[in-house]
């Protein structure tokens, strides 16, 4: 393997297309409670914290940068080859591809992988609860945040029904391979297509770059290190374990060290700076919190991605796997499953959320708080008996595989393609509006 002449200088400060003369990121127009936050949690952490909403993953783009120059031989097909066979595979990559498989495949001292195999187990073994959990609580109510749904409101992919059901199952191919025992080993499936979301992230970067509708000075640079940051240690980590609990599911301290060390390496995986990351439970649930009080309350755009994914998930649920008791699933329409699933969201988002999102609040918020008692007396009898975790996690995990898998096996569409992804950006089929001409 040789390395070609670089083009232009490296770069990886984390700025690179960042138009200048923009506010420092406290100063955004995105962020909220800046004084409350400043106030309960000190101003340096949220001047850091807030600093990387104009700071993201350059590794990756000046990557990507390097796909896009044709005078040399680097592309999406051989990042592909790269990721599955190791960067000696190529011939002649570029210092970006260089440098980016050399940090993504530097193991920092604090990853044990006996205790992310431990996390992942623990991630799955509450049983048939994850896969709701998952789809309404963690992916489609991480949309009710504000920062979270600006990147994807330009592809249409979340606002068009045609587009949902893929957007996803990709999202759903991504979450189980990263979070299957073992799976974030260097070649295995969960690091493969962690990095091919890394590259898909900096493809959306780029042409979000490009874009006279993106707002700078009100949203910051497009998936920053600040939101990347927390859908790892708050959408994976701290919202999907306190959904599970919420239900009346108990996670040892052992387990959340664990599951919190897993998200922790998948977060460095894709991306997110070795500063900015999680070190452990505790301090992921106070960065989650801090970004939560620094968000805008959802708006309408919110509120329609939110609804889009719930009602397909609950028209299509992957592969047609069932989530209810067999008595009850013959009684559920597609509109009491709707109520159904925004009663259990009202016991795992906060409630001012719910309101902002419009949610009604039905009858079936009760069920939760009704059954929690005795899921949670199931819960402690499993517990104190025999129990194979690694089996129940991976029975799980057949079924969610066998409801998710591309179809004939077809790789290349397990997740988004990012070159297709980035051209409805640049046409802008989400019909976001023009803000500034650059």
């Amino acid at each position: 393997m040789t390395i070609a002449e670089p083009h232009t200088p490296l770069t990886f400060r984390g700025d690179l297309d960042v138009p200048t003369g923009l506010p420092r990121g406290i100063d955004l127009g995105r962020m909220n409670n800046v004084d409350k936050a400043i106030a309960m949690y000190g101003r340096p952490l949220v001047e850091k914290m807030t600093d990387h909403a104009l700071l993201a993953d350059d590794y990756a783009y000046r990557a990507m940068l390097d796909f896009k120059d044709k005078s040399n031989s680097m592309n999406w097909r051989t990042f592909d080859v790269a990721v599955e066979h190791g960067l000696d595979a190529l011939d002649d990559p570029t210092p970006g591809v260089v440098a980016l498989f050399e940090q993504m495949e530097t193991v920092p001292d604090w990853v044990d992988f006996d205790q992310l195999y431990r996390g992942a187990v623990a991630f799955w073994r509450a049983g048939m609860i994850v896969q709701p959990i998952l789809a309404w609580a963690t992916i489609a109510g991480g949309f009710s945040m504000y920062s979270a749904t600006r990147p994807v409101l330009f592809s249409g992919r979340l606002r068009k029904a045609d587009k949902v059901g893929t957007r996803l199952i990709e999202s759903f191919r991504y979450v189980v391979a990263a979070y299957t025992p073992g799976g974030m080993g260097r070649f295995e499936e969960g690091f493969r297509l962690t990095a091919k979301v890394r590259m898909i992230h900096a493809a959306v970067r780029h042409s979000l770059s490009q874009s006279d509708a993106w707002d700078w000075a009100n949203w910051g640079i497009p998936i920053n290190n600040m939101d990347a940051m927390v859908t790892q240690s708050g959408q994976f980590g701290v919202k999907f374990t306190d959904a599970v609990q919420a239900s009346g599911i108990r996670f040892s301290d052992r387990e959340l060290d664990d599951i919190f060390a897993l998200s922790r390496y998948v977060g460095y995986v894709i991306g997110v700076p070795p500063e900015l990351l999680h070190t452990d439970y505790e301090d992921a649930r106070r960065k989650t919190e801090l970004h939560t009080l620094l968000e805008l309350p959802p708006d309408q755009l919110c509120r329609d991605v939110v609804e889009s994914i719930i009602k397909f998930s609950i028209e299509n649920p992957p592969g047609d796997v069932e989530v209810l008791p067999g008595p009850l699933a013959k009684v559920m329409t597609d509109e009491r499953r709707l109520k159904l699933a925004y009663g259990l969201l009202r016991e795992w988002i906060p409630a001012d959320v719910m309101d902002a999102l419009g949610a009604e609040k039905t009858a079936w918020r009760f069920v939760l708080p009704a059954a929690r008692p005795l899921i949670r007396i199931a819960d402690r009898i499993q517990r104190a008996l025999p129990h194979d975790d690694e089996k129940a996690a991976f029975t799980l995990l057949h079924n969610f595989n066998n409801a998710i898998a591309v179809p004939g096996g077809d790789k290349a569409h397990e997740v988004a393609n990012p070159e297709e992804v980035g051209a409805d950006i640049a046409a802008n089929k989400g019909g976001m509006p023009v803000v500034a001409q650059r």
